[in-house]
């Protein structure tokens, strides 16, 4: 439920509440609608759901003591691990707020990563000033990746925050023995593309592309970045060789629209991609560098066999082992 008490000022900062007391919501937490857009959640599950649809907020007021229904026994502390766990969400400030008074709880709350913690019941001016400073800090930090991690020609993720998502997922899917997918897309004739047409033209394509590209990854989780010149990839956590396929088949059918590259009609013609995808199994072994680099020589197999589009291992990098690469 969204809490927004005054709507004639602009709120731009969005605070996700997640506390099942009625008495919290009706005392205190109505007050944070006077300076956030709030959402007041009453369960992890829901909040996990809603952490997965943007827009994102800027900071999360987390219950220790939360319960859940019959289903789940998930509190707070263990809650802040698993949003800790996941790379895309994962430096939104957390403000425990506990009626807890035991330092052993504090400090594991500060081990799992949060940003503060608040007893409760909070005095409301303090809560606001350390809500306003840790959202501050996430923002200046967000400015300062944006810098380091995104390619300014595409407003992608580049290949320095592309490695370090594969090593985060890597770990992750270890854990929980789940399969990790990587597809490769490499766009060809982009070298005669900028010699014939000239360099604007050549980055109005790229961007153009990458722009029609990213909407493959759909999935929460997923990752479009551009990791080379003229070179794609797409990072699928828990995604089998059928959902990586599907996938393949996906960005296939985007090159070969009647409508694609529709303004750049003259260049547009002579565009097409080469895809190699490999699916591991990071629980049985091998490592996160090997799943790119199996998949970086697929890619190259287009230069000895130019008549295939599509290159891939039949087998899962981690568990079956690894034999002739086959094309589809």
């Amino acid at each position: 439920m969204d809490l927004v008490a005054d709507k004639t000022e602009p709120q731009t900062h969005r605070i996700m509440v997640i506390d099942n007391s009625d008495v919290a919501q009706k005392q205190y937490f109505s007050e944070l609608a006077q300076h956030f857009i709030v959402s007041f959640i009453p369960t992890t599950d829901q909040a996990w759901e809603l952490l997965n649809r943007a827009p994102l907020p800027d900071a999360i007021i987390l219950d220790i003591a939360i319960s859940n229904d019959i289903t789940s026994n998930e509190d707070g502390l263990q809650f802040c691990h698993r949003i800790k766990e996941n790379p895309y969400f994962n430096d939104i400030p957390i403000v425990f707020l506990s009626a807890l008074t035991d330092p052993a709880v504090r400090t594991k709350a500060f081990e799992l990563g949060c940003a503060d913690f608040v007893s409760k019941p909070p005095v409301m001016s303090e809560l606001f000033a350390r809500l306003n400073h840790h959202i501050y800090q996430y923002h200046k930090t967000k400015k300062l990746e944006s810098l380091i991690f995104i390619d300014p020609l595409t407003h992608l993720p580049n290949a320095a925050k592309f490695n370090e998502v594969l090593n985060q997922e890597w770990s992750r899917c270890a854990r929980y023995w789940h399969h990790l997918a990587l597809i490769l897309v490499q766009i060809n004739s982009m070298a005669l593309i900028k010699k014939e047409y000239g360099v604007d033209e050549y980055y109005a394509i790229t961007a153009s592309i990458a722009d029609d590209l990213c909407s493959v990854g759909a999935r929460p989780g997923d990752l479009f970045a551009s990791i080379d010149n003229n070179t794609f990839a797409l990072l699928l956590s828990d995604c089998s060789i059928e959902g990586a396929e599907l996938k393949v088949a996906q960005i296939r059918r985007k090159f070969d629209h009647p409508n694609f590259m529709s303004k750049h009609q003259a260049a547009g013609k002579t565009i097409d991609c080469t895809l190699a995808y490999t699916v591991a199994a990071p629980a049985g072994g091998s490592s996160s560098q090997e799943l790119l680099l199996t998949t970086q020589e697929l890619l190259m197999q287009h230069e000895q066999d130019p008549s295939n589009s599509v290159f891939s291992t039949p087998n899962i990098l981690g568990i079956d082992g690894m034999t002739q690469s086959a094309n589809l």
